[in-house]
């Protein structure tokens, strides 16, 4: 696999995770779209944390610490907003 492959992947399964979520909320599925928008945040700041400034490509906005953090609060927060909205 080359390397310009292996590091559209990350980028890939995360906007495919946005793009579902998008697509839920635009069904009236808003609770479940707003948790697949928060996971793919997740899961963002999962593989920034894990995968190198190599791979990670595109995911790599700031500095590691600050995408982090970005990533993981920004989910937090879409999470907190799915489950405690009535």
């Amino acid at each position: 696999m080359s390397r310009s492959v292996a590091r559209a992947i990350p980028i890939a399964v995360v906007l495919a995770i946005v793009a579902l979520g998008l697509v839920l909320i635009a069904v009236a599925h808003w609770r479940r779209g707003t948790g697949a928008l928060a996971a793919a945040m997740l899961l963002a700041g999962g593989l920034r944390l894990v995968l190198s400034e190599r791979v990670i490509g595109v995911l790599a906005v700031r500095g590691k610490v600050f995408d982090v953090t970005f990533y993981v609060v920004t989910g937090v927060a879409m999470l907190v907003l799915a489950l405690g909205v009535p």
